[in-house]
């Protein structure tokens, strides 16, 4: 599993800039921030999601229960997705307690499979998700992170096959 944390050992939730924003560099202690671009963004939500994942999984004995997450659009084929993310989490060290196929819809508060998946973190029968990339709960940045937010709050947490800097 340190495969999974590397680059964020030591990041601090209270160093993670509020969404949309990172510290200038010549302002690293003054709380002083700026607009940062598209990948500077990504990055910024890797580190959250790897900051929760770490933070998650350093209570938990044993190896952590997932389940896999994944997201076909069209009524296509989930079995190259699910094969990306049962992979990694072989490679991880998780153990796949379910999979959860969502068909592509607007916005994720509208997947039947998703909801499933977050009242079993809620129960305890799960400690997070794995999906292939971040494009299976959501491309874009303010929806992402507002699922990597409700996924903490329902103390969880997602692990990706592809970080978010190579969608």
């Amino acid at each position: 599993m340190s495969r999974l944390l590397e680059g964020v050992a030591g990041v601090e939730e209270s160093l993670l800039p509020a969404r949309g924003t990172a510290p200038t560099s010549s302002a690293a202690g003054s709380g002083e921030r700026r607009l940062v671009p598209a990948a500077e963004g990504s990055r910024w939500l890797s580190a959250l999601r790897l900051h929760i994942l770490r933070s998650l999984t350093a209570t938990i004995s044993g190896r952590p229960r997932v389940a896999l997450y994944v997201l076909v659009k069209d009524s296509g084929s989930a079995a190259d997705r699910r094969a990306i993310a049962l992979a990694y989490a072989a490679r991880a060290g998780f153990e796949v307690a379910e999979t959860y196929v969502d068909e592509w819809r607007a916005s994720p508060a509208a997947r039947f499979a998703l909801a499933r998946a977050y009242a079993a973190l809620r129960r305890g029968e799960i400690d997070g998700l794995v999906a292939a990339s971040r494009v299976d709960i959501s491309s874009c940045d303010s929806v992402y992170e507002q699922e990597l937010q409700r996924l903490r709050a329902a103390d969880g947490f997602l692990a990706l096959a592809l970080d978010e800097t190579r969608i």
